[in-house]
């Protein structure tokens, strides 16, 4: 009572994602460094320096060549910062005593990330049965979107789309092979391929293998997913490079091993907060117990 109410722009900057950026350019001295430690990308945090400076209506930072630096402004916003987001951790201490209505945000890989998830969704649900999962299941590159915009807790992430953000933590990699049908005979040539669409690195390591031990190839069949890879190996009209996890359990296929070059393993990722709640922390470390 008495208090007065603070501005709408004020009211807009008190969140703890908008604090925990302008913090951390401060405090790291740098929008890459800033980045690294968010799990962003330089891009998203150079935004939010321009939003929380525009609904201000002040400069907080002078841009140079070198980078930017906070002024005198900047520094005053980065002490109430430190402020306001250690007491939003002990309100959280003090608060935060179990799962009741908590609800995590959880973003899948398609494909290569679904392969483990039973089994990370049922330890979730053992450790914190009172925490309510919900699932998008998407590209990496449309997953990295939604977590740097807010809209994702967590997000499981594969080297089929853009390359990890610097906090993202490796979890364990996805052995891939080249699949064909067990009863078709040795691959003819030029080999026919069923890949990703153009730009999904599993496509241009598994062409470029190809290439340099000097087997000739042809693409018959282009997907954006697993499944219409598989659909054009499962007939024999093609040979799929894929984790094998994805095509297990197709009794028609087999790795073609000893015909073809071996491929890399897959790799997945885990993008968590860096300091997540209780709920946010239980699913994390069930998805790290199944990934690996």
């Amino acid at each position: 009572m008495g208090n007065a109410e603070p501005s709408s722009a004020v009211r807009q900057i008190l969140r703890s994602d908008a604090m925990r950026v302008a913090l951390a350019v401060v405090e790291l001295g740098s929008v890459r460094r800033a980045a690294a430690a968010l799990s962003m990308t330089p891009s998203a945090v150079s935004k939010q320096l321009v939003r929380i400076e525009r609904q201000l209506g002040r400069t907080l930072f002078v841009r140079t060549r070198d980078g930017v630096r906070p002024n005198g402004e900047g520094l005053a916003l980065a002490s109430y910062a430190r402020r306001f987001l250690a007491l939003v951790a002990e309100v959280g201490e003090r608060f935060e005593t179990d799962f009741a209505s908590a609800r995590v945000r959880l973003g899948v890989a398609d494909d290569v990330g679904l392969v483990r998830l039973p089994a990370a969704l049922a330890q979730a649900a053992e450790a914190a049965p009172d925490v309510a999962v919900e699932l998008t299941v998407a590209f990496s590159s449309e997953l990295l979107a939604l977590a740097e915009s807010g809209k994702l807790d967590l997000a499981i992430l594969s080297d089929g789309g853009p390359p990890f953000p610097a906090g993202a933590r490796r979890l364990r990699p996805e052995p891939m092979a080249w699949f064909g049908r067990r009863d078709a005979a040795p691959p003819p040539e030029p080999l026919p391929l069923a890949v990703a669409a153009e730009g999904c690195p599993w496509r241009a390591r598994a062409l470029a293998i190809l290439s340099g031990a000097g087997i000739p190839w042809r693409i018959v069949c282009t997907s954006p997913s697993a499944a219409g890879q598989l659909a054009a190996a499962r007939v024999g009209l093609a040979v799929a490079p894929l984790p094998e996890a994805v095509a297990d359990g197709h009794a028609e296929l087999a790795p073609l091993r000893g015909h073809l070059p071996a491929l890399p393993a897959c790799a997945l990722a885990l993008l968590a907060p860096t300091r997540p709640g209780r709920a946010v922390r239980a699913v994390a470390e069930a998805v790290r117990g199944a990934y690996g």
